[in-house]
Formats: structure tokens, C-alpha cells, sequence
């Protein structure tokens, strides 16, 4: 546009004047336009940025955060920072030393007794180390005769590493003396495994180390060989393979058949690397799924938790394992479930309103509570506690009284939030964190609701998660898993040592138990000697108990 002087601005004419006014009022609406888009473009990007930066505290809260979904500080649980330096933040050097009765852990609190404490220590083996003096000694200091006063007792704790002994089967062989032919043996012992070094107790000790321990087979033989054995890994997971397919196996099968007496059945999975073998090369880890069902220990006389390997997440799988179930089927929200429920007439499925609080909690955790106070976020936090805090009050309750008082008090409740969250929906940005949260407890409004219905149905799946969690753990040891059998093998052994803790079994002793006692019926008839090997028989409570139980 040309620079016009004063000038020659005074000697326009009217209609001259109105185009270049013209001109400017275009161009100003232009740059207006402009500004608005470029306004529009940087609220987006802020959008984008804070929906980063909140998944960016989110990640960071899961990596490194404290897993509980309490927003405030634990009294006397140590920080992150306080984790590395463990040794030195934990050591109290005024501390008293513990005595031997404080550390061995008890199902009871044993009462002192007076005087010489009992050397058994609770079943615990004991050596009694005699400290005397010499007679000659005796004469020297007392020349006129000496009496024995009551022993000072001390105790102190030793450990004796793995021990093995060779057992060395001599089996008598009789002849006739009328040297007719006539041969007989003495009967023997029936083997673990024909021909084969493995017994009862050693593998149930392999068993237990890496099931229940998170010790990994390599790490074992690896002790094992400082303690004079040399065993290979590739045999140690052969004789595990082996013993829980032909014994074990039947006890799983057993467990499978009467968890469907229990009405209501927790139901969670996780993924599984799964490593082949092909030929001369180990490939890539394909990833597989461990789905694991509980029943719920107030709709069931004894606790069951049973693993199943499967090759993936499909629906197939949880409808084959619970085709002969009929009852309600708690879980996390996964749509496999409410399809598997909405094409049988006799399957409910429940929802877990843990799994509703959680994003909402993980939110808060990450801002810190200070900055979530007022937040959407920290309300629904808050209507979820409450409503979960008042139905644990009713865990004394029966199933018929524990329904009357939901329907009294929590169905307004529950109505409450859900109207609450649809109203504060429309508020949020629909792919933050706490837009995603109140979209899953509106998609989950009808499995959330269902425990209103009816008093033995929980209002989370707390149980299937803490049945899984050990499963986790040891998943890093699964490198050693190399076919199918193998995840097989390793869903069955899960099975029975959680289920083995679950009612108060030494599992070491169940396992070696099992290990001894089945291989002696494989030419039964039938299988009703099972009867007498599932974890909660008397005869196997009075054989295995552990030390600790849970009050």
C-alpha cells in the first residue's frame, strides 16, 4: 500500500477516501480472523500440553510412586529416596537385639514361662550345647564339694544350608534253597519317577523355591552346586513339568471342579512372555495371557485359586473355564466378561469399584493433594470412599441383611454419584485423566450397580488381584519356560501353592506331601483319594500347617 503525505490526503476526493477505508476494514477483519485462528491453535496446543504433562505425572506416579491408593503420607513408610539407602536409613544402633522367640514367627503368642524357657521353641528343632567345667576344675575351686545350681540359658539362632542325603535302597532278594526257581524280592518303595535320582522332597523343594519364593531354577542350581550336587536347570524343569503333569495335574482338575460350588468367583488376567525354542535359536518372547479365578471366602467353605495359561485374551477362554458355572463373576471391567454374561442367562457379572476410585486416586497422587483439593477428581474420590467405608461396616452381616442395608442407604448414594458424573462430564476435557475416569464409571454404571442387588456379590475384585500379584512377581523368572507345557505346568503349580497359603498349608511340606502320596494311587479305579489331599482335609491340616497364620 502507498504512503500518502497529509497532503495528499486532504486533496482526495470522498469516494477515494471510502476505498482506502474500505481497504483497512478488510484487511483488520483479515488479521482479526487471523488472530483468532492463531488464538484457537494455542489453546489447542495448551490443551495438548496439559494432557501430556498429566500423563507424564500419571506415568511417572505408576514408575515410582507409592502403590497404595491412600493420597496421604503412611506413618513410618519410607520415601523413594529413602529406599536406596535402605540399610543405613532403617539401622538403629540403639535398638535391642531380638530375642530368638521375636523372630521365629508363631501361629500363637507362646507365654513366657518361669525359669529354663522350653528348648523346643515351638516346634522348631533345638541342640542343647552344654557348657561344664572339668572335675578336676570342679576340685580346685570347691575343696570342700560343690552342688549344681540351675542353669543360665541363652539361645542363639544357626542355620544349616541345604542338606542332602542319598538314600541307598537295598532291596532283599530270596531264594529257594531247593533251588526250584522260586525268586522273591521284598516289595519297594513306589518311585517318583522310575529310574530316576528325583524324590518327593527334591522337587517339591524346586517347586517351592521358584513358586513360592521367586527363586529361579538356575539361581538354585547354582547353590546347589556350592553345596557338592550338580544338577543341570534343563533336568530340575523337566522333573517340575513331569511331576505336575502326571500328579499334580489330578489335584488341579479336583480344585477346577469345586470352585463352581462357590456362587461368586473373582476373575483377573495379566500378560506372560512365553520363550520357544526352535531348533538351534530361542526366539522372541510371544506374549500370552494367566487368567486366574478365586472364589470368594464368604460364599465358599474353603478358599480356591486356580491359574489358566492361555495363548491369548480372547473370550474363548474364560467361557470354556467357567462353562459349568452359575453364579456372579466379579471383575475389572473387561468387555470379554459382559459379553460372555449377556449371552447366558444364569452368569451375572459384577463390577470393582476399586478399579473406579484408581485413576481418580492416581490423579490425585500426582498433582499432590494440596492442588486437587476442589478438584472433580477429588470429589468422586471422595463419594466412592464413602460409599466403599459404609459397606465395610456391614461385613458382619448376613447375605439377606447386608442387601436390605445397601438398598436403605448406598442405592441413594450410588444414584447420587452417577447423576454427578454425568452432570461433571460435559465439564471435563473427555481424554484427561479425569474425563477417561468418569467415562469408565458410566460405561460400567450396570456392573457397578450390581452389588446393590445382592449381598454376596463384594464391591471390588480385590480378591483375583491379590491372587494374581504373586504370579507377577515371579513372572520375571518365566525366561525358563519354553513350550506351552511348560506355562501349563506353571498355572497348575501356582494354583495349588496359593491355594495351599490360602489355607494355612506349609506349601514346601504340601507339595513333598503330594509328590509321595499320589504316584502310590495311579492304579486306583478312581480318584477318591484326592478327597483326602485337598488343602483343607484334616489329615493334610494336622501334616503341613504353617508357622504363620494370618489372624
Amino acid at each position: 500500500m502507498l504512503q500518502l503525505t497529509d497532503e495528499q490526503l486532504n486533496n482526495l476526493n470522498k469516494e477515494a477516501l471510502v476505498i482506502i477505508a474500505s481497504s483497512l476494514q478488510s484487511q483488520l477483519v483479515f488479521m482479526q480472523e487471523q488472530l483468532n485462528t492463531a488464538n484457537a491453535q494455542l489453546a489447542d496446543t495448551n490443551r495438548q500440553i496439559e494432557l501430556l504433562t498429566e500423563q507424564i505425572r500419571i506415568m511417572n506416579q505408576r514408575q515410582f510412586g507409592k502403590k497404595s491408593e491412600a493420597s496421604s503420607e503412611i506413618e513410618g513408610q519410607m520415601s523413594l529416596f529413602d529406599s536406596f539407602n535402605e540399610v543405613e536409613a532403617t539401622a538403629n544402633p540403639s535398638a535391642p537385639e531380638p530375642e530368638i522367640t521375636e523372630i521365629i514367627i508363631s501361629s500363637y503368642k507362646r507365654s513366657k514361662t518361669k525359669g529354663k524357657r522350653d528348648v523346643d521353641l515351638d516346634g522348631l528343632p533345638a541342640r542343647i550345647i552344654e557348657h561344664k567345667l572339668s572335675e578336676e576344675e570342679l576340685a580346685e575351686k570347691f575343696p570342700n564339694g560343690y552342688k549344681e545350681l540351675p542353669e543360665e540359658i541363652y539361645k542363639r539362632l544357626q542355620i544349616i544350608p541345604e542338606t542332602f542325603i542319598v538314600d541307598e535302597h537295598h532291596v532283599h532278594v530270596y531264594a529257594s534253597k531247593d533251588n526250584d526257581g522260586t525268586i522273591v524280592k521284598a516289595p519297594r518303595s513306589v518311585d517318583l519317577f522310575r529310574n530316576s535320582i528325583a524324590t518327593p522332597s527334591l522337587v517339591a523343594s524346586l517347586i517351592n523355591g521358584k513358586y513360592v519364593n521367586a527363586l529361579p531354577i538356575e539361581r538354585q542350581k547354582r547353590a546347589f552346586k556350592d553345596n557338592g550336587i550338580n544338577l543341570e536347570t534343563n533336568t530340575m524343569c523337566n522333573w517340575i513339568i513331569n511331576a505336575t503333569e502326571r500328579y499334580l495335574s489330578l489335584v488341579y482338575d479336583r480344585m477346577h471342579e469345586l470352585i463352581y460350588d462357590s456362587k461368586v468367583i473373582h476373575a483377573d488376567e495379566t500378560p506372560v512372555k512365553v520363550m520357544q525354542i526352535d531348533k538351534t535359536k530361542i526366539k522372541n518372547g510371544k506374549k500370552t495371557y494367566m487368567w486366574v479365578y478365586r472364589n470368594n471366602p464368604h460364599c465358599s467353605e474353603h478358599p480356591i485359586v486356580l491359574y489358566d495359561w492361555k495363548p491369548s485374551r480372547k473370550a474363548d477362554h474364560p467361557r470354556e473355564f467357567l462353562k459349568d458355572f452359575s453364579g456372579t463373576v466379579v471383575t475389572d471391567g473387561y468387555q470379554v466378561y459382559h459379553k460372555l454374561g449377556k449371552k447366558r442367562h444364569d452368569l451375572q457379572i459384577a463390577g470393582c469399584w476399586i478399579h473406579a476410585r484408581r485413576p481418580f486416586a492416581e490423579f490425585i497422587k500426582s498433582v499432590g493433594t494440596e492442588t486437587a483439593k476442589g478438584s472433580i477428581a477429588e470429589e468422586a474420590y471422595a463419594m466412592i470412599t464413602e460409599i466403599m467405608h459404609i459397606d465395610n461396616s456391614y461385613d458382619d452381616l448376613t447375605n439377606r441383611d447386608r442387601k436390605k442395608q445397601r438398598q436403605l442407604v448406598l442405592k441413594e448414594k450410588v444414584d447420587a454419584y452417577f447423576e454427578w458424573a454425568k452432570s461433571k462430564y460435559s465439564q471435563v476435557t473427555h481424554k484427561s485423566v479425569t474425563g477417561r475416569a468418569l467415562a469408565y464409571s458410566l460405561n460400567q454404571e450396570e456392573y457397578l450397580r450390581a452389588f446393590l442387588n445382592d449381598g454376596k456379590i463384594p464391591m471390588d475384585n480385590n480378591y483375583a488381584e491379590q491372587a494374581i500379584r504373586p504370579f507377577t512377581i515371579a513372572r520375571k523368572n518365566f525366561v525358563l519356560i519354553e513350550s506351552s507345557n511348560g506355562a501349563n505346568a506353571s498355572a497348575m503349580i501356582f494354583s495349588l501353592a496359593e491355594t495351599a497359603k490360602a489355607n494355612g498349608l506349609n506349601t514346601y511340606q504340601y507339595f513333598e506331601l503330594l509328590l509321595s502320596e499320589i504316584p502310590k494311587h495311579m492304579e486306583d479305579n478312581n480318584l477318591n483319594f484326592l478327597n483326602d489331599l485337598m488343602p483343607w482335609s484334616k489329615s493334610v491340616q494336622q501334616k503341613c500347617p504353617s508357622k504363620y497364620k494370618k489372624s
